[in-house]
Parts: C-alpha cells; sequence; structure tokens
C-alpha cells in the first residue's frame, strides 16, 4: 500500500459512504421540522429536471447509463489530463468504455458498488463491491477502449457507483488515475419512483409504464436515490424541497472538517450568492474569508489585498502545479438556465468544450473529474476550504457525501431563473430603455449597398446572450469566447499587483502567438484566451464586472465593447467570420445599460415577492430569515435603479421604498400578529412597480400567486 492509501481510502469513504441517508424526512420528522429553501425555488428544480431528462432521453439515457470521466483532486492517486466516458447498454448488457489522453502503459476499468461499505470489507464482500472490467487497448485513433459485456446472474444485486480507471495490477482503493459517478439528475431520473418516467399528476397505473418501455434486464444495476417514507414517492414537490432544504443548510453552515470556510463564505445569499469590495469592507476581521490572514499555515491561500481592494480569490484552475489566478466570484443564480455545454452538434466552434458536463466557472472548465456542477463542489472544498496547503483528503478537509453533493445540486440549481425571459414580449413604458433593449436584441450590424458595416445601429449582444441570459442564439447552450478582456490595459489587479499572473481562460495548456495574454499579446498564460458568457438579468447588481473584476459599473461594462481589446478579439467576429464589432455612442450606452438595470430589477421583484410569499407559511422564527433575503432583493431594484444616476422610473421607486419598509417591520418582530398582512402589501406595492416599468404582458417576470417553497408537513403551522 502506497503512502497516499490511507488518505485516498478515507476520500472514497467519505463521498459514497452517504448515500443511504439521503431523503429521510418521514411524515412525522417533516412535522417537526420547517423546510426553508431561502433562495431555492422547486419550480425551477422541477423546471431543470425536465429540461435535463428531455434532452437525455433524446440522447438515449432511457436505454444508456452515460458516465463522463476525468481527474478527480479528491480520487485520484496521480494527475492525468486525460478524459473519457463509460457507456452502459440497461437492454444487453454491454459496457463501452474510451479514455483520450492516457499516458503509456497498462490501464484497467472498475466497477464500484458502495451499499456494502466496500471500503471497509474484506474477503470475498469486497471483491464482490469491486468488480475488474478488464484492460484498455489502445486504437488506431489514440484513444483507450474497452468493450465488454455484463454477465447479468454474476452482477445480481451489484450498483454501479463508481467508475475507476487505474494503472493495470491497481485498484481504487490504493489511487486510481479517472473517475466518474452518475450525477443527481441521473440518480433522480433512474430512480423507482412515478415521477421519474412520467409526468407529475399523470402517474402509471404499474412501474413499468414508463417512456423507455419494460423494465431492462440491467435496470438492477442502475444508481437510486434513496427515497422518503412510501407515501410520499408520488409526491415531487415535497422529495425536491426537502432535498433543497438539506442543500442550503450544507451550504450556509458545512465546513467539510477545513479553515472554517462554507460554501455562503464567498457566495453570500444576502449578497446575490456573491462578494465584492463593498460587501467584503464590513464584514470582521475574523470572517473565515481572511483566512489566510490570520492562519500562518495558509498565508499563500490568497492575496488579502487584491481580496480586500478588488474581491479576487486565488484560483488554481491549472492545477496546484502552476500559479494560481486571481478571479471574482462569480454568483450562482439561473444555473438550471446558463451551464449547457456546446457541441460541434449544436454549433459551436470547439470540439473540447463538449468534454465537460457543464459550463462551470469563469473559463467554463472550472469544475475537476467530468466538469459537472456535482464535482465543482469537491473542487472547492480542496481549493478553498483546507487547512493547509498540503490540501490532502481526510487531513486537511473532509471531502463531501454523495447525499451532500446531490443536495448541493439541488439547492444551486434551484437559485434564481428557470429559464429565460423573452424579450421580444417586453414593451418598457420607459423610451430610453426600450432603446437600450432594441440595440441589445440587434444580432449583426446592417450593411450599406458595398457590403460595409453600418455602426451605431446595434450593440450586438444578442449573439453571446439571447433574451439577456447567458446562451448562444446560435447553439442555445452557454459558449466560451475571446473577448479580449485579458488584454485590456490598465487593469486594476495588475496595477495593485503586478506579480499575479495573466489568465488564459479556457484550457490548461501553454500557448503563444494570438492569443498570448496581456495588453501586447507577448505575456505567456495557460489557456485560449475563452471566458464563458454569463448572464445578464442578474449582473447590474453583481458588479464588479468580468472575470477579474476590472470594471466597475454596468455603465463601464457596456461601453468596454466599443474598445479595441474587444473589437481587435476573436469575439468580435462570428463563426462564419462576420463583422460584430460595436461601435455606440455615450448616449446609446446609457440606453443599454439602463435597459440592463430595469430587468434586474424586474428579476429582483420577481425573486422577493417569491420569498415574502415563502415567509408566510413559517413559523417567525424560520420566517424572518426569509423575509430579510426578500427585502435585500428588494433593496437591490432600488439600487440598480439608481445607481444609473438617472431617475427613468420614480413611481416604480416610490412602491419599492414603501414595499422595503414593510419587510423591515415584518423583520422586526414589532408587528405581532400583523406579519403576513404586512408582506402581502410589500407583494403588492412590488406588483405595482413592475406594472409601472414594463407594458403588455407580465409572464417573463410572473409573481407567484401562492407559496411556491415546499409542501408544509401537517404538524406545521403558521404564527
Amino acid at each position: 500500500m502506497n503512502k497516499n492509501t490511507f488518505p485516498l481510502l478515507a476520500a472514497l469513504a467519505l463521498m459514497l459512504g452517504g448515500t443511504v441517508a439521503y431523503l429521510l424526512l418521514t411524515d412525522t420528522e417533516v412535522s417537526k421540522s420547517e423546510l426553508v429553501t431561502g433562495h431555492g425555488d422547486v419550480e425551477t428544480l422541477k423546471n431543470a429536471y425536465s429540461r435535463w431528462k428531455t434532452a437525455y432521453e433524446a440522447d438515449g439515457g432511457d436505454r444508456f447509463l452515460t458516465i463522463p470521466l476525468g481527474y478527480s483532486k479528491a480520487l485520484s492517486g496521480e494527475f492525468s489530463r486525460a478524459q473519457g466516458r463509460m457507456r452502459l447498454d440497461l437492454l444487453e448488457g454491454w459496457v463501452t468504455v474510451e479514455v483520450s489522453g492516457l499516458d503509456a502503459g497498462g490501464y484497467e476499468v472498475w466497477l464500484v458498488d458502495n451499499k456494502t461499505g466496500w471500503h471497509k470489507a474484506g474477503g470475498q464482500e469486497k471483491a464482490n463491491a469491486m468488480q475488474r472490467l478488464g484492460r484498455l487497448e489502445p486504437n488506431s485513433e489514440g484513444k483507450r477502449i474497452l468493450k465488454t459485456r455484463l454477465d447479468g446472474l454474476a452482477m445480481s444485486g451489484f450498483t454501479l457507483d463508481l467508475v475507476a480507471i487505474t494503472r493495470e495490477e491497481g485498484n481504487p482503493e490504493e489511487g486510481g488515475i479517472l473517475f466518474g459517478t452518475p450525477g443527481f439528475m441521473q440518480r433522480l431520473y433512474y430512480g423507482d419512483k412515478p415521477w421519474t418516467v412520467t409526468r407529475v399528476g399523470n402517474l402509471p397505473s404499474t412501474p413499468q409504464q414508463h417512456s423507455g418501455g419494460a423494465a431492462k434486464p440491467f435496470d438492477f444495476m442502475l444508481p437510486k436515490l434513496a427515497h422518503a417514507d412510501a407515501r410520499e414517492r408520488n409526491d415531487l414537490d415535497a422529495v425536491l424541497g426537502a432535498e433543497i432544504a438539506r442543500g442550503r443548510e450544507i451550504f450556509l453552515n458545512e465546513t467539510f472538517g477545513g479553515n472554517g470556510r462554507t460554501c455562503a463564505t464567498c457566495h453570500r445569499p444576502d449578497n446575490n450568492h456573491t462578494i465584492d469590495p463593498k460587501y467584503i469592507v464590513k464584514l470582521p476581521k475574523d470572517d473565515p474569508l481572511f483566512v489566510a490572514e490570520y492562519d500562518p499555515a495558509l498565508k499563500d491561500l490568497e492575496k488579502p489585498q487584491l481580496l480586500r481592494q478588488l474581491g479576487l480569490v486565488l484560483a488554481n484552475v491549472d492545477g496546484f502545479d502552476r500559479p494560481g489566478v486571481m478571479r471574482s466570484v462569480p454568483h450562482t443564480l439561473a444555473l438550471a438556465a446558463s451551464i449547457g455545454t456546446e457541441t460541434l452538434a449544436d454549433g459551436g466552434e470547439f470540439e473540447e468544450d463538449a468534454k465537460f458536463a457543464n459550463a462551470i466557472g469563469w473559463s467554463g472548465d472550472g469544475a475537476p473529474g467530468d466538469g459537472s456542477l456535482r464535482l465543482f463542489a469537491q473542487g472547492a472544498i480542496a481549493q478553498h476550504m483546507t487547512r493547509t496547503l498540503n490540501r490532502v483528503p481526510g487531513v486537511d478537509f473532509r471531502l463531501a457525501t454523495d447525499e451532500e453533493l446531490d443536495a448541493l445540486v439541488a439547492y444551486m440549481l434551484s437559485l434564481g431563473r428557470s429559464e429565460d425571459i423573452v424579450l421580444a414580449d417586453l414593451t418598457f413604458t420607459s423610451p430610453l430603455v426600450e432603446r437600450g433593449k432594441q440595440l441589445f436584441d440587434t444580432k449583426e450590424n446592417p450593411v450599406d449597398g458595398s457590403g460595409n458595416p453600418i455602426f451605431g445601429q446595434t450593440a450586438n449582444c444578442n449573439g453571446c446572450h439571447q433574451n439577456a441570459g447567458a446562451n448562444s442564439s446560435t447553439t442555445k447552450k452557454n459558449p466560451t469566447r475571446d473577448s479580449g478582456v485579458e488584454n485590456m490595459r490598465d487593469q486594476p489587479a495588475r496595477l495593485v499587483d503586478a506579480s499575479i499572473p495573466y489568465d488564459g481562460g479556457f484550457g490548461k495548456e501553454e500557448h503563444h502567438a494570438r492569443i498570448d495574454c496581456g495588453p501586447d499579446y507577448d505575456q505567456p498564460c495557460y489557456g485560449d484566451g475563452r471566458f464563458n458568457t454569463p448572464s445578464l438579468v442578474e449582473a447590474a447588481d453583481t458588479a464588479p464586472f468580468f472575470h477579474n473584476n476590472s470594471v466597475s459599473t454596468i455603465e463601464e461594462a457596456v461601453a468596454y465593447y466599443n474598445t479595441d481589446a474587444f473589437n481587435n478579439s476573436p469575439g468580435s467576429l462570428t463563426s462564419s467570420g462576420k463583422n460584430r464589432h460595436v461601435k455606440l455612442d455615450s448616449s446609446q450606452v446609457v440606453a443599454v445599460a439602463m435597459f440592463l438595470r430595469t430587468i434586474n430589477a424586474l428579476e429582483n421583484i420577481r425573486s422577493s415577492n417569491r420569498m415574502d410569499l415563502q415567509a408566510q407559511s413559517l413559523s417567525d422564527r424560520s420566517a424572518t430569515d426569509i423575509i430579510r433575503l426578500a427585502a435585500a432583493d428588494t433593496k437591490d431594484a432600488i439600487e440598480v435603479l439608481t445607481e444609473g444616476t438617472l431617475i427613468v422610473y420614480p413611481e416604480a421607486l416610490t412602491h419599492l421604498r414603501q414595499a422595503l419598509k414593510l419587510e423591515r417591520n415584518a423583520a422586526s418582530g414589532r408587528a405581532k400578529g400583523q406579519r403576513n398582512e404586512l408582506l402581502a402589501r410589500a407583494v403588492q406595492l412590488k406588483e405595482k412597480a413592475r406594472d409601472s416599468m414594463v407594458a403588455g404582458p407580465q409572464e417573463a417576470f410572473p409573481v407567484p400567486e401562492t407559496d411556491r417553497g415546499p409542501s408544509r408537513g401537517k404538524g406545521s403551522r403558521k404564527k
């Protein structure tokens, strides 16, 4: 056993040991504990699952289980840039494993079942929990391939929880190279619950009446979530609500045995799930965010000057063996509508993008392993929560269990919007904002009779930000583009600390020539210059902007696209080479920015009202925190409508200020017995504010008629 075996065993035990605890809230337990989802919304998660299910089945998911494979900061015994996938045919039992990028040597494929506690088992029990499938063989394309057929009788009772690629004559407990595990959506889909196979409200009379036809011979191997009491198995809302509430609890409070930080240390729920310099300056000196300042073992975990002044954290996105880059903390809102990865089949430009399950982090490749949101959480623990920079699992931190990872994913996917708005359905009452929408929503520059572009007619935003979201209007997925931000001159971070490396964005390879970084394109960096496209609906109140917090206001961010840094970048051209240069007058910059401020305020109102309605169904103790979050969103709406200096919606501001006062009174405890009345009035005032800003249909930013939070148990009551 090598020197890393014990930490690896501990890591695997922690990851796999928690699955059976999943969703154990029975009717009795629910009655004893309210499910508080905060910003999390069951409807958002349900919509995300519905879209995922449609796409998964279109790709054969009802017959084939596909698991991406990649290096894991938590589990891998050695570093590798190799990636691959395993595909199991549930009808005939064929397993196909393809891996590219492995170094020379022999490699084997293993399947792991955690239900017997294989990491603690011995003898035949351990052998049954770790099944060796065979050796990967090289093919003519430079890949390693294994195709084999499972013996159904021999595999009887085996559940596929983990796939591991190890060196020949090794095994997973001694440290594999690549790992893959089924994700939250897959576990939900393959569960033995009626909602996974049909639409809610139209339950089948038998388990076999599902979208994939009769049960398949190898269905028994499918990973499933442990479910709640049998009486709740038909209630998707209750199950997802419990998961969101559990995920929120972990997100806010779990330190994973590390340095005291939690997910919420950097992704603050009362600050749009992010941090910025104005927020940071109000924190106490002993806040875990500043652990690098008071713990000598972590003095190089951050660069305190850049953290405090610019809100930048250190991220080893290119590996812990390379210098870390300085990045802002992206918010986690509307992830359900913004993390789809482009593929060549979608019309994307880069084959390597398809290797990542989700577009995560500022460069779209921020998650370890398969690049999923699920494993992003494991990477964040190792990066930000460690006790020392040795980062040894089981010593410097503990890894999240499967149960915790699934709950965290449920919470994060339930935040914010579940789908993009439709700008064509919105008509704004302000002519300035309406003109900003027109400039934003026109995709390409018109041309004159000679084919030359006519500037000043469009901001060319729609191509990468369809409907002001984070998706390409061509691929309908989240694009990564080199828009020249890293080539701006006099970036604040480099003026404060000239020693920091340039950030190459997507990828981990060092590049040269045109895609080198810096204003003169002569500085080395790792990556190909691309960064992912953030949603703009939430942009105005999540300043500063870009991956390096290089500009402070939404007006400055819009004006950036007038600069040579953008207009000389690859992002200023379409995939077909069409000119997408931007040349806006200053007045047009203001119009586009005011449009972005307006849609942000409308989203603030939607979110705030949902939480006010959620709070009305909770006890005073639970409701107070939710009302404060609602009030923070209302305050944000006021700020984004006023910080641009021009006041184009004075009537809306009057209503919002009145609503904020009511929310603060409701949260203060001074209005005993009147809490829900105050909240109802606040919701009505915010509806009036919304109506004064947008004419016509309101479906884009609806206000729920009833509480969107999870159903309360029988014993819950209002107070």
